[in-house]
């Protein structure tokens, strides 16, 4: 074991230092989103200064969000995130809940997805991928399920090899960002007239509200890197530091990402194509752009799959620590210091999904939930913050910004729940189906030291 990493009470080690930290913020943020959704967002809204507002207005959140996560974290740097600070904040029920519903649906679900998008980013390279390959098992949905594999393999030899692969593919991904915008403002020939040219039509509330949507979707995941706060060194410093930081970076990239879109192919074009960035990088380098920009996507998708199972594993490990799961899910490696069992039960059922098929519904069932307990964390700072506990770094502007982003949030569920009533009373649902569960587990469970 190196000098830096020290063991911690729960048997894993702060191995994962600032820029392993930043890049688990900024590979997770930086998923496949922003290759997709402008098209949506411009036709949601009609003009690029809309477009531009709406990707301000969700950092501004994320960002606020963010900003209560990095005080939670510095004052409960332990494994399991959300759950500790549910439990600690709210009571034993709640963060039961929360580690159910990650557990069953949430994580596996949402990481399905992630190598779902990388295996169709290899199917456009290798089309014989998409062709029956065993029964009802494509060549996509095995690539899938390989690279989960692997990726979880490669988090079972340790989480500072998980860091690793996450700060390498992290930084090849901004490359190719800016390697992508670059090229895209030298060589393409566009226009800057197009960032004033609307599409026809009236910008609404709700239009608005959509393309806020599609924005926060994609800084969808600053949450990960608190799931895993007992490995990461000085984490009173180091996950305030990489949370700000990392939003910051990435709503840099995203702004210059979509002005090159718009210089490009303006409007018009932007709102006529699924794959935005295949069309932009078209312009420029003509045949080769899907095979560029799906070498992207798979190189995006890849950090941001390394940082789903590195810290999705972490909260049902904590879950059974506290002994209201099953026991076998405590268990960590003697020699590599990992929650292995976690970490391999959490990759069949992962697996299982991906092969199925089924995580494409699953995952919208997810997206209710997932803000319902994001709202719910934030909210725990208040409980905290009234019993007098301070952690090293206070989170500025309270209670007014974790306030308004309680609000916001609270916006956001009311409107996903009203459109997608049926898929969220049932995500809702099986969460809830957690608590009977908790009442089995409660009685077995000992006593919480005392934080």
């Amino acid at each position: 074991m190196m000098k830096t990493e020290t063991q911690t009470s729960d048997g894993l080690v702060r191995a994962l230092g600032r820029l392993d930290s930043v890049a688990m913020v900024v590979g997770t943020l930086i998923g496949t989103g922003i290759f997709f959704v402008a098209g949506d967002m411009i036709r949601a809204v009609h003009s690029f200064s809309l477009v531009l507002l709406a990707w301000v207005v969700g950092g501004l959140l994320s960002l606020t969000g963010a900003l209560a996560y990095a005080e939670l974290g510095a004052l409960r740097p332990q494994a399991g995130g959300e759950y500790v600070y549910l439990r600690d904040g709210f009571g034993r029920f709640y963060g039961f809940l929360y580690g159910w519903g990650m557990f069953w649906i949430l994580r596996p679900a949402s990481t399905a997805t992630i190598a779902s998008g990388l295996a169709l980013a290899c199917a456009y390279l290798f089309p014989v991928l998409r062709h029956p390959l065993l029964g009802p098992v494509n060549g996509i949905q095995a690539v899938a399920g390989l690279a989960i594999v692997l990726v979880t393999g490669i988090n079972y030899f340790g989480v500072r090899q998980g860091g690793r692969v996450q700060t390498i593919f992290t930084g090849l991904k901004l490359a190719l960002l800016v390697g992508m915008t670059a090229a895209a403002f030298a060589f393409a020939r566009g226009d800057w007239r197009h960032l004033s040219q609307p599409l026809a039509g009236a910008a609404t509330l709700g239009g608005f509200s959509a393309a806020l949507v599609s924005a926060l979707w994609a800084y969808d995941g600053w949450n990960n890197l608190t799931m895993a706060g007992s490995e990461i060194r000085d984490p009173q410093r180091n996950i305030p530091l990489a949370l700000l930081g990392g939003i910051g970076l990435v709503f840099v990239f995203y702004v210059a990402v979509n002005l090159a879109y718009f210089y490009v192919l303006g409007p018009a074009g932007v709102g006529a194509h699924r794959n935005v960035a295949a069309a932009m990088v078209a312009v420029f380098s003509g045949r080769h752009a899907a095979g560029l920009v799906a070498a992207a996507i798979l190189i995006s998708a890849f950090a941001t799959l390394n940082s789903s199972i590195l810290s999705g594993a972490r909260v049902p490990f904590a879950l059974a620590r506290d002994g209201l799961f099953f026991r076998g899910l405590a268990r960590v490696h003697p020699r590599y210091r990992t929650p292995s069992v976690s970490l391999w039960v959490q990759c069949v059922f992962t697996v299982a999904l991906a092969l199925t098929g089924t995580y494409q519904r699953l995952y919208t069932l997810t997206i209710f939930a997932e803000w319902l307990f994001y709202t719910m964390a934030v909210l725990t700072l208040f409980a905290f913050r009234r019993r007098g506990e301070r952690g090293a770094f206070r989170g500025w502007g309270y209670p007014v910004l974790p306030a308004i982003f309680a609000l916001v949030a609270a916006a956001l569920l009311i409107e996903t729940f009203r459109h997608h009533m049926g898929d969220s009373a049932l995500g809702l649902g099986i969460i809830l189906l957690g608590a009977p569960a908790y009442l089995i587990w409660r009685r077995k469970a000992p006593a919480l030291p005392q934080a």
